[in-house]
């Protein structure tokens, strides 16, 4: 879902870097000053986490890539605001380091898989109950997922990269199969994790 310098248009790109600057500046004004000693080693650990796991991509057709991106994970155990600075932390490094994605498109990709998948993906992990909740967390990957790939999709049908309905099908369909496997990996690791660390959940979440 990391989308290269190049194929978005000005405007997309104007809109999208605004509307990421408009929801990471105030995320990260509230985690400061909720942020306490225990939740610092725990972002430092999330933080490596979604660095390495996005960093195994597959190309797919449209130009952007499919990854597992951790986002839900990190938002259900230590809040959404949280998920979207850990998350947007790792997509800034590796374009920076790695040129996976480019750096006028960081608005971009800063929305789809951090703001978009760390926001959407918590909302619907909270629906569930506490009985429920690794179910939650496993089908918020999966939809969350697949709503940030329409919003890519549409940024670069937008911008004249890839065709309306060859787009839609090609973004979603591969997205489906990749939200599917995060799906499974997350909820099976988020079980593990609230076995052996009850406690995590019961923590202030930003």
């Amino acid at each position: 879902m990391h989308i290269p310098d190049g194929f978005l248009t000005l405007p997309v790109l104007i809109s999208t870097n605004i509307a990421s600057a408009s929801i990471l500046y105030p995320s990260i004004k509230k985690v400061n000053k909720k942020l306490t000693n225990k939740m610092i080693p725990l972002m430092g650990i999330s933080a490596a986490f979604v660095f390495t796991s996005q960093m195994l991509s597959f190309p797919v057709f449209t130009g952007t890539s499919v990854h597992i991106s951790g986002a839900v994970l990190i938002a259900a155990l230590l809040g959404p605001f949280s998920g979207v600075i850990i998350t947007s932390s790792a997509v800034i490094l590796q374009s920076l380091l790695f040129q996976h994605g480019g750096i006028l498109t960081l608005g971009a990709n800063i929305l789809n898989i951090a703001i978009i998948q760390s926001l959407i993906g918590y909302l619907i992990y909270k629906s569930f109950t506490k009985k429920k909740k690794v179910l939650g967390l496993g089908l918020a990957t999966f939809f969350s997922k697949i709503i940030a790939s329409a919003f890519c999709a549409f940024e670069l049908i937008l911008s004249g990269t890839i065709p309306l309905k060859a787009g839609l099908i090609g973004m979603l369909s591969s997205h489906a199969i990749i939200g599917f496997i995060e799906a499974i990996i997350l909820s099976t690791v988020f079980g593990v994790i609230i076995k052996l660390r009850p406690d995590i959940l019961e923590m202030q979440k930003t």
